[in-house]
């Protein structure tokens, strides 16, 4: 008996019976909805600064202590402490890999180059722009919770080593939410810690037949439709490569005017016409009237298939 026992310890679980889970399973599913809004919004707004493709995705919805959120934290991460009206305080934790390669990317950077200095503490410069760049993700927070409870929100301080940060005393109970963000080949994690007491008074308020009112319906329609007008009025980088050669350097320096550079490209091989860096089309070169043109002949799609 005491073999099978040391067997299955694997399968027993630590529960604790002083710290209840406060929120119903229906309020945690409202919870994770409301945040799928919100880092779908965010998506949006870091790519539009950043010029690039950014996913964020809600991972989780739990429950835990203060001191257990803390804890699971590294010794140094990215802490932006906001506050509403009401003087409550909540957390919004960015791993600092994430946070120095999107502050790189918005200093020019062509590619998210990550940091691994292990740094006591923030430039001013650093400071600056991580409160600009948090500003941005306490609006989209306010947007995506304006039907739950609509209240002002503001930026009040970063802080780096989470044993510096006291928003609720250790055994108070912080409703954590947990995102992964990709931005090109990073992926990282962030939360947002918000105390129990924060959100009790509107409780009442988290149920699926508030979240899903007939206004919401109308107000999401009105989103897609702006957001809609907004895409199709991007611009994007389309270029057509002609083809590439391979010369040594003293060759490089040799050219002169008339000299015929090889190409890898026969004449009559359809083109690479890219979309950024990514070959999206295959074209024919020509004119129309007077200028150089293209005319797609075949839409490369993922994973090298191609549509005629």
């Amino acid at each position: 008996m005491k073999e099978r026992i040391v067997q299955n310890n694997h399968d027993v679980k630590v529960y604790d019976f002083k710290k209840a889970l406060r929120l119903s399973m229906e309020q945690v599913r409202v919870l994770t909805r409301i945040h799928d809004n919100f880092a779908y919004q965010l998506a949006s707004a870091i790519s539009t600064q950043l010029r690039t493709i950014v996913q964020v995705e809600v991972v989780s919805v739990n429950q835990m202590l203060y001191e257990e959120f803390i804890k699971q934290l590294p010794a140094y991460t990215i802490l932006n402490v906001f506050e509403t009206s009401e003087k409550g305080r909540m957390i919004m934790e960015l791993k600092s890999k994430m946070a120095f390669a999107i502050i790189n990317r918005l200093l020019g950077g062509r590619e998210l180059a990550v940091s691994t200095e292990e740094k006591a503490s923030l430039t001013q410069i650093e400071q600056n722009i991580l409160h600009k760049l948090f500003e941005g993700f306490v609006e989209n927070l306010k947007k995506s919770w304006k039907d739950l409870m609509n209240v002002d929100m503001k930026v009040i301080d970063i802080e780096t080593n989470p044993q510096f940060l006291q928003v609720a005393i250790p055994n108070e109970t912080v409703i954590v939410i947990a995102f992964t963000i990709k931005i090109g080949d990073m992926t990282e994690q962030m939360h947002i810690c918000i105390p129990y007491i924060i959100l009790e008074p509107f409780l009442p308020k988290l149920s699926s037949y508030q979240l899903f009112s007939p206004r919401s319906h109308a107000k999401n329609k009105q989103e897609s439709k702006l957001l809609k007008s907004k895409i199709e009025g991007l611009e994007i980088p389309l270029s057509v490569e002609l083809g590439r050669s391979k010369i040594s350097i003293e060759e490089f320096l040799s050219l002169n005017v008339g000299d015929v550079i090889q190409l890898n490209q026969l004449y009559d091989e359809p083109l690479k016409a890219m979309v950024g860096k990514e070959v999206k089309f295959l074209v024919k070169p020509g004119v129309k009237k007077t200028r150089l043109a293209a005319e797609i002949e075949t839409v490369v799609e993922k994973e090298g298939k191609k549509h005629e």
